[in-house]
């Protein structure tokens, strides 16, 4: 069987751990996403109405841009999608693994006409993220598949029959990601043979000290991507790179 890599998105190709949703900026909420506010006001969504968290930041999303008078285009869920930052090495890494016949997927809560246009979506197989339904005006009207912390494990199941492997043997897939919201995805990598990395920039966050209590990881490093890092040295021994 040849190598599969899944990655999570924010945080683990890029610096920061949530979409900053430019479009959330345009509408006055500095640093988008990442601003406390939304969290704060998506968390209190979730809360009163029992929902997902991840579909409380979609419907506070969807709220904060109508509020703001803009339409829910993809025009504009895509502002910014030129201007995504990587982890260090991010592009060469990719490029060597295609180089190499290594079949790499990405695996996001974002959406995934943002993705797509991102400048590493072409190093993907398949990007697997979140999408929208749209009335006939071409304006979303709601969350169509929420890539949700369980559905990860969904998607693995599916890359895992795409590439004509039992739905239950990782044996040749690495899974790689930054927070506790990569748990059940690594949970079920591990559990089947596969191979679950988790990167970080601050060793001693608290999503780490969540997941070592779990033991489901199997590698822990910073996310350096480039030559002769010390995750870069370890994909290329799995992968038998030489």
């Amino acid at each position: 069987m040849k190598k599969i890599i899944i990655y999570d998105f924010d945080g683990t190709l890029t610096p920061y751990s949530l979409p900053k949703f430019q479009i959330l900026e345009k509408c006055g909420m500095k640093d988008g996403a990442l601003n406390p506010l939304f969290l704060e006001l998506s968390q209190k969504r979730a809360r009163d109405e029992n929902i997902d968290l991840y579909k409380a930041i979609y419907d506070t999303y969807f709220q904060i841009i109508k509020n703001a008078g803009f339409d829910l285009t993809d025009e504009n869920f895509c502002l910014g999608y030129n201007n995504v930052i990587y982890n260090k090495g991010v592009i060469l890494f990719l490029n060597m693994l295609c180089n190499n016949n290594i079949s790499n997927y990405l695996l996001s809560s974002g959406i995934k006409i943002f993705l797509e246009k991102t400048s590493i979506a072409s190093y993907f197989k398949d990007i697997y993220a979140t999408t929208f339904n749209y009335d006939s005006n071409n304006e979303a009207t709601g969350i169509d598949f929420l890539m949700s912390d369980k559905n990860k494990v969904i998607a693995i199941k599916n890359i895992l029959q795409k590439n004509g492997n039992n739905i239950e043997d990782c044996s040749e897939l690495i899974y790689i990601g930054d927070g506790f919201t990569d748990y059940y995805a690594m949970k079920y990598v591990k559990e089947h043979g596969g191979t679950s990395i988790f990167v970080y920039t601050n060793p001693n966050n608290k999503d780490i000290l969540k997941i070592k209590e779990k033991n489901v990881v199997d590698f822990y490093t910073k996310t350096d991507y480039s030559q002769n890092s010390e995750l870069n040295n370890y994909i290329k021994k799995l992968c038998k790179i030489k």
